[in-house]
């Protein structure tokens, strides 16, 4: 061999160590855990977490591994075998947040970096947080009724109400907490009156319709027929109430239903059709927009965690990221169907 070919060929070999100890300084591999797909949203979420997966690892060429858990000792056990597989960032949605925090500390502990979404874990402090922004979502809505309520409030009336709440984590509170602060701090607070304790739903519409359906073959007429509002955390929600509502009002036409407005979360296009239909007697329906197509933003901060990179222009470490919400009614809800919110949450087949 030639001097000048041993040089080329010892410079090719160069190149090429380099070139490959740079692509491995690229590479990176990623757990997600979420919730089981036992209800319409975590369905939609788990589906959307695997598309956003799919896309990003073939675009980046990272590793990855998704694990569900419909118990808290479902998703430990995940994490404890992801974190097995020595991943460097995990992302998780927590079931219960303080079941988790043990093995969140040993996540930590261990030098993973951790991204949790949507349910936060009290007196833990990971890598990062992001969620909805479910204090907010709690605020609009508090300032809504008391717009919406605004000439009976003036005229001295109290505005009953029942709520639904979706189950004791912290996105419950929040909302619960964001609604009652601006009622509270109104002129108006002792006028808004809530008739029965929390309905805890655990989000799923079936539940909450037999629990509309029992308050309303329990309570009496004069009851019934003061009740304002139904407050809910969740679009799901809001279709068992109005089965219930619709069915109480088919069977009994001359009984006095007087609920003028129903609350909801979520933005999904089934509930959105309630829009176009009269809902027992005429109520009225809000909804603010939180999409299970939220968990790819989760999946985009675990990414940029993993490359050391800022996530929407703002270091990581320590942050909790929140993710704004629509209010959506009756006057923009042609206009939300049209949006790019929309459509990115119905961008993928679930069948």
């Amino acid at each position: 061999m030639s001097k000048k070919l041993f040089v080329l060929s010892v410079v090719f070999v160069l190149v090429l160590a380099l070139t490959g100890s740079v692509l491995a300084a690229d590479t990176f591999k990623i757990g997600v855990v979420t919730p089981d797909a036992d209800h319409g949203f975590t369905g939609e979420s788990v589906a959307h977490a695997r598309a956003e997966l799919e896309a990003k690892s073939k675009e980046l060429g990272f590793e990855y591994k998704f694990e569900v858990g419909g118990e808290a000792a479902k998703q430990i056990a995940a994490l404890e075998t992801i974190l097995e597989w020595k991943p460097d960032v995990i992302v998780l949605w927590p079931l219960e947040g303080q079941q988790l925090k043990n093995i969140a500390m040993t996540i930590m502990d261990s030098g993973v970096k951790l991204i949790i979404y949507d349910r936060l874990i009290d007196g833990f402090k990971p890598t990062a947080e992001i969620m909805g922004d479910n204090e907010s979502i709690g605020k609009m809505m508090g300032e809504y009724l008391l717009k919406y309520f605004d000439e009976q409030l003036k005229a001295g009336e109290t505005i009953t109400y029942l709520r639904f709440i979706g189950d004791s984590s912290t996105v419950s509170i929040q909302r619960s907490k964001g609604m009652d602060d601006v009622i509270a701090a109104s002129a108006y607070k002792d006028q808004f009156k809530q008739i029965q304790e929390n309905y805890q739903t655990d989000w799923s519409n079936a539940k909450a319709q037999e629990q509309m359906e029992n308050w309303l073959n329990t309570a009496d007429a004069k009851e019934i027929e003061d009740l304002d509002l139904i407050v809910t955390h969740d679009d799901e929600v809001v279709d068992g109430v109005v089965v219930a509502l619709n069915n109480y009002y088919n069977s009994n036409p001359s009984a006095k239903l007087n609920v003028k407005l129903i609350t909801g979360v979520g933005g999904r296009r089934e509930t959105l059709a309630t829009f176009d239909k009269p809902v027992a007697n005429g109520i009225d329906l809000v909804t603010y927009y939180f999409s299970p197509s939220f968990i790819r933003e989760a999946i985009r901060l675990g990414i940029a965690a993993a490359k050391g990179e800022q996530y929407q222009g703002q270091d990581i470490n320590g942050q909790l990221f929140l993710i704004p919400s629509i209010e959506i009614d009756k006057t923009n809800v042609d206009e939300f169907r049209n949006s790019e919110a929309f459509k990115e949450r119905y961008s993928i087949s679930l069948n």
